[in-house]
Parts: structure tokens; C-alpha cells; sequence
């Protein structure tokens, strides 16, 4: 069983992809909204044996229980095209450097980060160069991708760069990259020297490099990413969802298809395009409709909106869930294989 630890955890997103993998725990969760906490609690059954911060800064890490996965999807609002794009002067762009103390104290075995892949290019490379270098100071290899939720089974274009961290280097390319990459594999760093097939549109090497003390630096920082081809592999199974009779009340009667898997392609009632309602939009973050139900009995559609829009999407979390307990096998299984030669 792999604990985890759920930060900057929204409505749950990383811990309902993770549960749907199986062999996740989690022994408790963190998040300042106290909408997406009461969705959170009600979405996942929370025990009140797991533990509960409602401010990151706050978190004792003496108190927290022992875990060997850090998820969050930290803010980020302040590496988004739609926000001001301030990076680490924003308050919540500083958020990283909670997961880094936690990271730092209880040195879980992985982590899994996500975010909006602005902040690749955010200051020319600069702040997820700090990133990287901040991970590597703590001993974590790291792999990072950036992911399209239409490529995991649901009706949406949703891109957001997934990163990996580690401190075996055996898992290394055993959880990303997911399916086909593009053929330009983006190697950034490997092993504290440049590699001679960088593919670098940001000049993020020559960054990291410099961070690691240039070439031959004594860091040893492992960090590879990869570049994706944003297409949809197979056909996408039509949502269905709500009829919004009136664009804004809900008629729980009726059901209506409202997103296809061709863009063109509108959610229409009447002839007349119409908005999504939330429990459509909570649909093409993966989420079931029996979870969906419980959010909304706690929640109002303004609060399901905002939840659903900041939400990480399921079907992704679960692709990577399944990655990683088979890298975590493969993991333990050679370090038991070790001591019973030893033995």
C-alpha cells in the first residue's frame, strides 16, 4: 500500500485517480478553500483519523503521519498565460516552497507535481530551473511531460505539465513518459552535463547548467522532460450530461450529449449553444456522477464551477497512479531480492 499525502489538494482530484488505481492510502490532505474542503470531505469519505491542515505554511511536519507519496497541484494562478504571471514574486507562486519543506523533513519516496505549462517558460526557464534545482538539492530525480486530458478518455483539451520525482533512480523512465511522445524528446540534464541531443526552445539547459555549477557540476541533477503530441489518439465516447432547459435551471429528468471529440462541435439545445452546467464540467474532469451528487449537495453551482475549473483530472492522475505502483513494485521487489542475497 502507498500512502500519500494529498497538498494543495482542491476537491481531490490526485486522490480520486490515485484510489481508482488501487493500492493508494491517504492519510490526509491540505487545502485553504473551505468550499472545495467540504467537497473534498464528502467526495472521499474523509476519516477523522486522517489529518488535516487548512493552510500550508502551517503544516507541522513533526505531526504528519508517515507517507510515501506528496501529491499537489500547486497555485497556479502566477504562472498562468490567464493570470499576471508574477512566479515566485506572487505569494502563491511561493506555495513550491511549502512542498520542498514538507519534502525536506518526511522524504517521501516520490512525488507527483502539477501545474500549467507556463510555468516551463515562465521567466525564460528561470523559475522551473529553481524548481528542479530546489528538488535536486533534496535528492529527487525528476521527470516531467506535459499531458492532454483528451488523451485519457475525456472530452476536453486540458493541458498541464505532470512532474515525477524520485529518490530511486531505477524508476527513472518507468513512470513517464505516457504513450506516445513527441520525436523530439526534450533531455534536458542528465547526470549534471548536457547531452548532445538537447532539443531546448527555452534555453532551460544552459539555466539549469548554471544552477548546477556548469558542466560536470557536483550536484548531479537527474531531470529529463518530455515533449507531447497534443492529439487525440482514438476516438473519445460522447459525454453525456444535464439538460439545462432554461441555460440555467437544471432538469434532472433529461439527458443530452453536449461534448463531442470534434471541436467544431457545440453544446447546443434548441439550435442555440448553450453553457456547460457544472455537473458536466465536473464529468470532463473524470470525476462520477455518484461523487458529482455529493458535491453538489454541499456546494453551489458558482462553487462547482470554480472546483471543477481548479480541479486536476482524474483519468490523468490515473494513468500515473498505475505507472507508479508498478514502478514501486519493481522498486521493493529488487530491494528484497538484494538483502535475501546478502542473507
Amino acid at each position: 500500500m502507498i500512502r500519500f499525502f494529498d497538498m494543495f489538494s482542491g476537491i481531490g482530484g490526485f486522490r480520486a485517480g490515485l484510489e481508482k488505481a488501487g493500492g493508494f492510502k491517504c492519510v490526509g490532505h491540505c487545502e485553504i478553500d473551505k468550499h472545495a474542503d467540504a467537497a473534498y470531505r464528502v467526495l472521499h469519505n474523509v476519516k477523522e483519523s486522517e489529518i488535516y491542515y487548512t493552510d500550508a505554511t502551517t503544516i507541522d511536519t513533526d505531526t504528519l503521519p508517515e507517507f510515501d507519496l506528496l501529491c499537489a497541484g500547486f497555485p497556479c494562478q502566477s504562472f498562468s498565460i490567464a493570470g499576471k504571471r508574477k512566479g515566485f514574486s506572487d505569494p502563491r507562486g511561493t506555495m513550491f516552497f511549502e512542498i520542498a519543506r514538507v519534502a525536506r523533513a518526511r522524504r517521501p519516496a516520490y512525488l507527483l507535481l502539477e501545474n500549467v505549462p507556463g510555468l516551463l517558460s515562465h521567466d525564460k526557464g528561470r523559475t522551473y530551473a529553481a524548481i528542479l534545482h530546489t528538488l535536486c538539492d533534496l535528492g529527487y530525480s525528476c521527470e516531467w511531460q506535459v499531458l492532454n486530458s483528451k488523451n485519457f478518455g475525456v472530452p476536453q483539451s486540458r493541458r498541464r505539465v505532470y512532474i515525477i520525482g524520485y529518490l530511486d533512480r531505477k524508476c527513472a523512465g518507468k513512470i513517464l513518459p505516457v504513450r506516445e511522445t513527441n520525436a523530439k524528446t526534450l533531455i534536458q540534464l542528465l547526470g549534471g552535463r548536457q547531452d548532445s541531443r538537447v532539443y531546448d526552445p527555452e534555453g532551460l539547459s544552459k539555466t539549469l547548467l548554471a544552477k548546477s555549477g556548469g558542466l560536470g557540476g557536483k550536484t548531479g541533477l537527474y531531470a529529463v522532460g518530455y515533449n507531447r503530441r497534443d492529439k487525440i489518439t482514438g476516438k473519445i465516447d460522447t459525454a453525456y450530461a444535464l439538460n439545462d432547459s432554461n441555460f440555467r435551471g437544471l432538469n434532472r429528468n433529461q439527458t443530452q450529449n453536449t461534448v463531442f471529440e470534434d471541436a467544431s462541435m457545440e453544446p447546443t439545445l434548441h439550435g442555440r449553444i448553450r453553457r456547460l452546467v457544472p455537473r458536466e464540467c465536473l464529468r470532463l474532469q473524470g470525476f462520477l456522477d455518484e461523487q458529482i451528487d455529493r458535491l453538489l449537495s454541499v456546494n453551489s453551482d458558482t462553487q462547482a464551477y470554480k472546483q471543477a475549473g481548479n480541479a486536476v483530472t482524474v483519468n490523468v492522475v490515473y494513468e500515473l497512479g498505475l505507472r507508479l505502483k508498478t514502478a514501486h513494485r519493481a522498486s521493493q521487489g529488487a530491494v528484497c531480492a538484494k538483502k535475501g542475497a546478502a542473507l
